[in-house]
């Protein structure tokens, strides 16, 4: 009996405890939030300071911009669009280079071949040659030249420039006159005279009436290293034709009776003109009677050479034009004019 009274005291100890608990309320404790310093803003006041050493603060600033103040317009006026010219584009001329472009000929009405003759002498020129180009008679080549010209070109590899070409060209009924800025240029290379070109050309600008340029432009700084395009030759790319003495290949020249014109020149190289075969120059019916004054085809004699500037680069310099698909239909005449050229000197 005692035994259970024991299990009963502490059942009810057990139970009065757990009731105690259930009763209680259970509380939790959360961290309390910081809270943020309040910042005071301070706004520092603008002072302007003028001349007279006066200061404004920022209210006086927006109540002056708040106040309506009439509105004053300028008396300086926008310059007009067309009125920004460059000096060189209004003093240019024909045949001067213009917006850094040049034209390879100077056109003129057309003329018969005694009437150019006489105009390019009353302009101080001498007459080197007059040479039918094709057996119809449709292009005429007048070979000519100067003193001063000359002069110019008597020095190593530079004789080319020796002299300038007219095209009568009666097939289209025009004049085409080689532009000496173009061809001296493309010609004497880094020892071009500006000043010699342009007294050239204003010579014949004063002798030829109604002068316009050809549509034959191109860039004139390109003409020091022209080529008809990348990979062919340039001036300087010259063909070596004959070896031997000045005087036996001139007199070799002369044998062949194929010398249309001869210039003696001061440093004592000797340029002469020749006529090439019969088929070979039939290109120029291919690449225009205008520019038919390349011919006859100018040859250098001098230091023992004598020397042709490479076809590829002379046609395609004299015929600036030229299209690729024109001069694939005369592929085969640079290596005929070397075969032709070549004969002369055996």
């Amino acid at each position: 009996m005692k035994k259970y009274s024991k299990y009963l005291i502490i059942s009810a100890l057990l139970l009065n405890i757990t009731l105690h608990a259930a009763q209680e309320d259970v509380i939790i404790k959360m961290p309390k939030v910081p809270e943020v310093p309040k910042v005071e803003a301070v706004v520092p006041k603008v002072l302007i300071e003028y001349q007279d050493a006066s200061a404004k603060t920022n209210d006086e600033i927006i109540k002056e911009a708040t106040t309506k103040k009439p509105v004053r317009f300028s008396h300086n006026v926008a310059p007009v669009l067309f009125e920004k010219k460059s000096s060189d584009s209004s003093s240019t001329e024909v045949g001067d280079v213009s917006n850094g472009r040049v034209s390879a000929y100077l056109h003129t009405k057309y003329a018969e071949v005694k009437s150019v003759k006489e105009q390019l002498e009353k302009a101080g020129f001498e007459i080197l040659s007059t040479f039918k180009v094709d057996k119809k008679g449709f292009a005429t080549s007048i070979v000519f030249t100067n003193e001063a010209i000359k002069k110019a070109a008597a020095k190593e590899n530079r004789g080319f420039a020796s002299s300038l070409r007219v095209t009568v060209d009666k097939k289209n009924k025009l004049v085409s006159i080689s532009n000496p800025i173009y061809l001296m240029k493309a010609f004497m290379q880094d020892e071009y005279n500006q000043e010699l070109a342009q007294k050239t050309l204003v010579s014949l600008r004063e002798n030829f009436s109604d002068l316009k340029n050809s549509t034959e432009v191109i860039k004139f700084r390109v003409l020091e290293r022209f080529q008809f395009m990348e990979g062919m030759p340039k001036y300087n790319d010259m063909i070596t034709i004959k070896k031997a003495k000045n005087a036996t290949l001139l007199k070799k020249a002369k044998k062949s009776k194929k010398v249309v014109y001869q210039i003696q020149l001061a440093n004592g190289s000797t340029v002469i003109g020749v006529k090439l075969g019969k088929r070979t120059t039939k290109f120029v019916k291919k690449t225009g009677y205008q520019n038919a004054g390349l011919l006859p085809y100018p040859v250098l004699i001098e230091n023992g050479k004598a020397s042709i500037m490479d076809p590829k680069y002379y046609i395609a310099v004299m015929y600036p034009m030229l299209k690729m698909s024109q001069f694939m239909t005369i592929s085969t005449v640079p290596g005929a004019i070397n075969k032709d050229i070549d004969r002369i000197f055996r």
